[in-house]
């Protein structure tokens, strides 16, 4: 379902499912992460759920499922004030991130055309990094129009550091309510 008018990044709480369809494939990333062929193939394969809860406008809780596999879920807590913080993720291990608003005029993404009525002209910048320095990358939050509707919509761009390897994907997520 399209994200209804009063979803915006400062009001995103709520059950969210990955539009494969709109979506782009996921899996190239996750092979550039180091991700294994046999837990690649299993994501392939399920629906992936996102659960957001808001406490502040500057404070998002999510936690990302994937329905019908053993893949275990990833929660993410990103605080907007461009801090690095650490972070442990069941899949990947240490982690380290910092997340901001940023106006939509400094986004240089290919293709994106961003709602510019949503969020006074913003979305939301989260740079991660694995630990041992393998692999970075940026994701960029907001929203679009996909095919007609309104759809919230994570930008993802990340670098294999060790090979120079860089992947990009584009998200798409229906709305499935509060």
């Amino acid at each position: 379902m399209a994200a209804p008018p009063h979803k915006t990044l400062h009001n995103i709480a709520g059950h969210w499912t990955l539009n494969k369809p709109l979506s782009d494939p996921f899996t190239p990333i996750l092979a550039l992460q180091g991700v294994n062929g046999f837990i690649r193939s299993i994501a392939a394969h399920t629906s992936v759920h996102l659960t957001i809860r808001q406490p502040t406008p500057s404070t998002i809780h999510l936690q990302q499922t994937a329905t019908g596999a053993s893949i275990p879920a990833v929660t993410e807590d990103w605080i907007l004030d461009w801090t690095w913080r650490d972070g442990q993720d069941p899949l990947f291990g240490e982690m380290k991130g910092r997340a901001r608003w940023i106006s939509i005029d400094e986004v240089d993404v290919e293709g994106a055309e961003w709602d510019r009525e949503c969020d006074e002209g913003m979305v939301m910048q989260a740079e991660g990094d694995k630990r041992d320095g393998e692999w970075g990358g940026v994701h960029y939050w907001g929203f679009e129009e996909v095919e007609g509707e309104r759809r919230y919509v994570r930008r993802i761009f990340m670098v294999n550091n060790e090979t120079g390897e860089r992947k990009g994907v584009r998200m798409v997520y229906s709305f499935d309510g509060e």
